[in-house]
């Protein structure tokens, strides 16, 4: 080990300013103790070395190899540079590192800088061959060890789902904290709202509504449209469980639902079936993320009265406004355009109109979309999407690599590009019929039922999509005035 003092310029001698640099991967209990302990050893270390404990830079329960943010490392680097740092004292190599790409950083850092090393398990000298070599070999054994943790780990998480066993840490909402009871209060909130998402309405709007009446998560926070989400595309509250690997997928891409495995030793919140449209309507890839500062009706219900195409969302001045666009790959005959806020309350109060003054009409749209909502198909609709998104991939590598011709290509897109539509529509007509099932259970006139707290936008958009095939829209009249008869519904009975 090198001496434990440093010249300075004028040939003046200076105590080591020494970096204590402490971590431990996992602290589920939030204590500290463990880099408490390191921090012990390393001050006794510096001691006997005769360095000066300049600061202590402690990263609690942060993995290094996980390739993770480790702030306190990256403060010590900046220290390091500004040079306010001679040396660094650590518990052992793999607390500084686990890759050997930044142990080589480490080994700048002594040449570049000069800083020293020093470890409670034995002296390292970075400024020979030997001390280096045996730095680099501590460091490819743990990095060696990690991997192969990490490889038990995931087949011990996978052999965990596979035998239904719950999932570790923070408690789910809905199920105490050991999964082996509901929480009745939480689970009619979970049933409540899994209902509504089902019948149309925004994940968004949902969470704001659980904010206005007070209900907190589990941890007492408030709800965000991601915490909602996570809980109703949870495989755990229909009592089955999941498994969704963390580290085999790129940063960013993974997928909001992981594959069911088992069946789980708890109790079902709702039904499997039930959780299957849940998490193939919130994965959809048609699904609104509330990204829009204008939600339009779904495309397709406005269609042009001269050619019949379907009609765009196009903002004219600032305000939204429907269009037949003529455009290349969009062939309308751009001659038919109506505002908004013109059309769409038009389009409400006739078909509320008709199902006020239709008794039982009501009741037969509910009964046809419920059958045709129900007509077979895949057991997990979002799985399903997820595969024809995955063979759709795969099938445009294959023709980009000359596996297959275009031709070939073009026929295989075609039959999945079928499938994928045949299942996404399945899923509409559920949320459809569900938006029925709730317009229709509630009391009052069809008036008082549309402003009902429970009828968002969301679930206005469902009814309508769920009544009228399209909505058709007439040329205008001459004159500036607005004729309500250029709204004419196709009704779906």
């Amino acid at each position: 080990m090198r001496t434990t003092t440093k010249a300075r310029s004028g040939g003046k001698i200076a105590t080591v300013r020494a970096a204590v640099y402490v971590r431990i991967s996992s602290d589920r209990e939030g204590s500290g103790l463990g880099v408490a302990r390191q921090e012990e050893d390393c001050r006794a270390l510096c001691e006997r070395l005769g360095w000066h404990v300049a600061e202590v830079y402690p990263d609690n329960d942060v993995s290094a190899y996980s390739g993770k943010k480790r702030p306190e490392w990256d403060r010590l680097n900046a220290d390091i540079a500004a040079g306010q740092v001679d040396a660094i004292a650590c518990w052992h190599v793999d607390r500084l590192t686990r890759s050997p790409r930044e142990l080589e950083d480490v080994i700048d850092l002594h040449d570049q800088q000069g800083i020293q090393l020093a470890t409670c398990t034995g002296d390292i000298d970075l400024s020979t061959p030997t001390g280096r070599f045996i730095a680099r070999a501590l460091g490819a054994a743990a990095r060696h060890e990690a991997e192969h943790k990490s490889e038990r780990q995931r087949r011990q998480l996978r052999q965990a789902a596979e035998a239904g066993k719950p999932h570790s840490g923070q408690r789910g909402y809905g199920h105490t904290a050991d999964r082996s009871q509901v929480i009745e209060a939480e689970a009619a909130v979970i049933r409540e709202y899994a209902r509504r998402a089902l019948a149309g309405e925004s994940v968004k709007e949902l969470a704001g509504d659980l904010n206005r009446r007070g209900i907190p998560t589990s941890t007492g926070r408030d709800w965000t449209r991601q915490a909602l989400r996570v809980v109703l595309l949870s495989g755990r509250i229909s009592g089955r469980r999941e498994y969704r690997p963390t580290d085999s997928y790129e940063p960013g891409r993974r997928p909001p639902t992981g594959e069911i495995t088992a069946a789980g030793a708890w109790p079902a919140i709702i039904s499997p079936a039930d959780s299957d449209r849940l998490r193939a309507l919130l994965t959809g890839p048609d699904r609104n993320n509330g990204r829009r500062s204008y939600r339009y009706l779904p495309f397709g219900i406005f269609t042009c009265g001269r050619c019949e195409t379907p009609m765009h969302g196009r903002a004219h001045a600032g305000r939204p406004r429907y269009m037949c666009v003529k455009d290349p790959g969009r062939p309308g005959c751009g001659r038919i355009a109506v505002f908004a806020s013109l059309a769409e309350p038009e389009a409400r109060d006739r078909i509320l109109t008709v199902l006020e003054n239709s008794p039982g009409m009501l009741q037969r749209l509910l009964a046809k979309h419920q059958a045709t909502s129900a007509s077979p198909g895949a057991d997990d609709p979002a799985k399903a999407l997820r595969e024809i998104e995955e063979r759709r991939d795969e099938l445009a590598a294959d023709w980009a690599h000359g596996q297959i011709t275009k031709k070939e290509w073009a026929t295989a897109k075609r039959v999945l590009d079928e499938d994928f539509t045949t299942i996404s529509s399945r899923v509409n007509r559920t949320a459809q019929a569900r938006a029925l099932a709730q317009f229709a259970a509630l009391d009052g006139d069809m008036w008082q039922r549309w402003e009902h707290p429970t009828m968002t936008s969301s679930a206005h958009r469902a009814l309508l999509k769920a009544c009228v095939i399209r909505i058709l829209v007439q040329p205008a009249s001459h004159g500036s005035r607005w004729d309500p008869d250029r709204i004419q519904p196709d009704w779906i009975a």
